[in-house]
């Protein structure tokens, strides 16, 4: 054997000693490190099953009783899903190692009806999100325009309270007729929501691509929120085989999400052009859709629409689901509903409840903070994409996996909370306020925390106080266990909340 030959001979083995050395200890690396805890392989039709009961929420919680806070699950041909399901877990993959979990991945749906991730709670972060938040945040969620939007959440609540007497009106002599809160409610939250946007009442509306007008609040808030709530629910199966949805994709489910979307679209397109007409007729500008048209040249057209968009559904949602569920625990707790009525009593007399006053109502906020814990308005946080290896709470998580917080869970983890399934407001009455933004998770934490926590704090606690200061409220016989949910834009109520109303004639 020539010399050359030799050395190339002997530089190709050491090449291979080299090579295998280099997988022996990736492997014993890899081997050394601890990973979440693996369920079995879940095939499809078994991820099909997890959605259709439309709680999935409560089965990864379940979940979590077996395998513990932190556990991994393959759905399909996808990568591996971590579930996070503790507050310590959750608030991590929030704060601490927010960097390295950062692109989120839709459903068919989410990515259709969030035009692309359009929305800032959907969209991946960049430059795009950065301006749509900060424009959210300086003329709409920030400090100084809910300064300035304190009158009208004070004369929407006002209004709250004059249709449950009308309603009580229409009842039957005895007074033991029940009245469906959650109607009432909802009607009043999107009012609001509308009015903050768009800076009015809104008037009957011409939509020109529908060829219709829409008259009642009722109308508007189906094509807004309640069709496209409802299609953001279809489960597509191919989401779990990427190549498959690529190639051959749902074209029924793409037709249905596509029609939704353009009459939501239609309906929006036409709020602004009403609103264009006003502004140029003189109409004063004070609506955050005002701010937008005056200020947003640079956005297009889409990014107009969801910034508006974004924000009513949000806010009616969060809302809405927090107040259903506050008055269907109070009615459970009339002890509870009793010490609240007295506490704002002994603070406020005779007058009506303000918002200057929440901050001297600590009991009414451990009620607040206590039902969005156990009833958490968003009960799951769109998945997430790992880019770079990152260890949460102890395990390793590899980069390529992903990334899905369970609110729901965490806010009832058996490790962190007594008694969870409890709806206890005392247990809430020993944190700060920081501590229960912190605790509950049900507004995110860190970059991640929501912009308008603030404002649903706001207006859910005063509409809570004025409710509690003007009647007291039962469940008509059989509703006291009701409590099965469904999730569309968030953890409503799957029944109308039925109260039995009486006007405390305070």
């Amino acid at each position: 054997m020539s010399l050359d030959l030799f050395e190339s001979w002997t530089a190709l083995q050491l090449l291979v000693l080299a090579v295998l050395f280099a997988i022996a200890m990736k492997s014993r690396s890899s081997k050394s490190k601890k990973y979440p805890p693996r369920m079995g392989v879940w095939t499809i039709v078994q991820d099909l099953v997890l959605h259709k009961d439309k709680v999935p929420h409560r089965t990864f919680t379940c979940w979590a009783k077996t395998y513990g806070p932190i556990y991994s699950v393959r759905t399909g041909a996808t990568s591996a899903v971590v579930v996070l399901s503790s507050s310590k877990a959750a608030r991590q993959a929030m704060t601490e190692k927010h960097s390295s979990i950062t692109a989120k991945k839709l459903t068919t749906a989410l990515q259709v009806l969030s035009l692309d991730k359009t929305m800032v709670a959907l969209s991946d972060y960049g430059k795009d999100h950065r301006l749509l938040k900060k424009l959210m945040v300086t003329h709409l969620l920030g400090t100084a325009p809910q300064r300035n939007n304190v009158k009208m959440r004070e004369e929407v609540v006002q209004k709250l309270i004059g249709s449950i007497y009308s309603a009580l009106n229409h009842c039957s002599a005895d007074g033991r007729d029940a009245v469906n809160m959650s109607k009432i409610l909802l009607d009043h939250v999107f009012s609001f929501a509308l009015n903050q946007v768009i800076g009015r009442d809104v008037k009957p509306l011409y939509v020109e691509e529908l060829g219709s007008e829409i008259v009642s609040v009722q109308d508007m808030y189906h094509l807004i929120i309640g069709d496209p709530a409802t299609a953001a629910l279809e489960i597509n199966w191919r989401d779990f085989v990427p190549f498959v949805n690529r190639w051959f994709p749902n074209k029924k489910l793409h037709a249905m999400l596509k029609e939704v979307t353009r009459r939501r679209a239609a309906v929006v397109k036409a709020l602004i052009r009403q609103e264009r007409e006003l502004l140029s007729s003189g109409k004063e500008a004070k609506g955050y859709l005002d701010m937008l048209l005056k200020e947003g040249e640079g956005l297009r057209e889409k990014q107009l629409e969801t910034a508006i968009w974004e924000p009513i559904i949000e806010s009616t949602t969060t809302t809405h689901v927090t107040l259903v569920w506050a008055m269907f625990e109070l009615a459970k707790n009339p002890h509870v509903q009793d010490r609240l009525f007295k506490e704002i009593e002994k603070v406020c007399g005779n007058k009506c409840v303000e918002e200057g006053d929440l901050s001297n109502l600590p009991y009414l906020k451990a009620v607040f903070y206590e039902t969005i814990r156990r009833h958490s308005p968003l009960p799951l946080v769109p998945l997430r994409v790992v880019h770079e290896d990152v260890e949460i709470d102890g395990y390793h998580v590899p980069a390529g996996w992903q990334i899905l917080i369970n609110i729901y869970g965490a806010n009832n983890y058996e490790g962190e909370w007594e008694n969870p399934e409890e709806w206890k407001p005392e247990r809430q009455l020993v944190f700060g306020e920081e501590d229960d933004l912190q605790r509950t998770m049900t507004f995110g934490a860190g970059k991640r925390l929501c912009a308008g926590w603030t404002q649903a704090v706001s207006i859910a606690s005063l509409a809570l106080a004025r409710i509690s200061q003007n009647f007291m409220w039962e469940m008509p016989a059989g509703h006291e266990e009701d409590y099965e949910t469904i999730i569309n834009t968030g953890t409503h109520k799957l029944r109308p909340l039925m109260t039995i109303l009486t006007p405390r004639n305070v």
